[in-house]
């Protein structure tokens, strides 16, 4: 994946987190649509019934339940009793994602590493623990990714369901070359029901074999993206990417011919994506 990218957090179901600035991973980002909508301000609790329940103030208690402050005193919601539980969003992460959106890593991890433990439970470790998994790969060090996520899911296993957690750990385990762990992730996903999913574990299963020096099977991989999951029709996005990673592959392989029409097809199909704003330039 050429170049970087800035991405801001936006609704939806597959799109994660505030600016991103990492070659490769911030592609990704853009290309999975992982989503991590951000909450408004102010403490709250989404009960079982999906009921909203505002307060003041939250607290996780270590059995797990939770403490909300309302105006007519405290309220307790024990495991089971509530969907989500979201603190307010704490100063300290505002101001790293300024800093990762300077490129300041090493000064937002102490910040987001406050975050992550202070609020363990209440949303904010979530946001917090995947734009410290962005800082270590934007540092280029795939194994401080990996260990960001088991810190991230170790407090709270329920994460690893999560699309947007569980991409970027695939990530990360290619940047850190652990393609042992992955490997039969992928599989399970391509032999599952879902489209969404196998649409996604192809994706990845090209970013590993282009991170192997695999070349033809990454190109495959990433035309299978583009051309067997054409009926997930809410993923353009990775469709299109696909398309254009499977031209620069093609590029790689000295197959200028078989780039171009890559290329030509992501313009002719998808011209309004990001990949074919970045074909291109090619």
């Amino acid at each position: 994946m050429s170049g970087g990218a800035e991405i801001m957090a936006t609704s939806g179901n597959r799109k994660f987190g505030e600016a991103q600035h990492a070659p490769g991973w911030a592609a990704w980002l853009v290309v999975a649509g992982v989503s991590l909508a951000l909450p408004a301000s102010a403490a709250y609790v989404i009960r079982a019934d999906g009921q909203r329940v505002d307060g003041s103030d939250i607290r996780l208690k270590p059995t797990g339940e939770v403490v909300l402050t309302t105006a007519r005193g405290q309220m307790f919601f024990t495991a089971g009793q509530y969907r989500q539980a979201v603190a307010d969003k704490p100063a300290d992460y505002d101001k790293a994602v300024q800093l990762v959106n300077s490129r300041k890593y090493d000064e937002a991890i102490p910040l987001l590493s406050g975050v992550a433990g202070r609020l363990r439970g209440l949303y904010w470790d979530e946001a917090a623990g995947l734009l410290l998994m962005q800082c270590a790969m934007a540092k280029g060090d795939g194994t401080a990714a990996v260990a960001a996520y088991d810190r991230l899911v170790a407090g709270n296993p329920a994460l690893a369901e999560k699309d947007n957690v569980e991409e970027a750990y695939h990530q990360a385990l290619i940047a850190a070359k652990q393609f042992d762990r992955l490997e039969p992730m992928l599989k399970k996903a391509l032999a599952g029901t879902s489209r969404l999913d196998a649409a996604h574990a192809q994706m990845a299963y090209g970013d590993l074999h282009a991170a192997q020096n695999r070349l033809e099977e990454a190109a495959m991989d990433y035309l299978r993206t583009a051309l067997l999951f054409r009926d997930v029709k809410t993923e353009t996005e990775l469709q299109a990417e696909a398309l254009f990673k499977a031209g620069e592959t093609l590029q790689k392989m000295r197959d200028e011919r078989g780039a171009q029409h890559c290329f030509q097809e992501l313009l002719q199909l998808y011209p309004g994506s990001r990949a074919a704003e970045k074909s291109g330039k090619k």
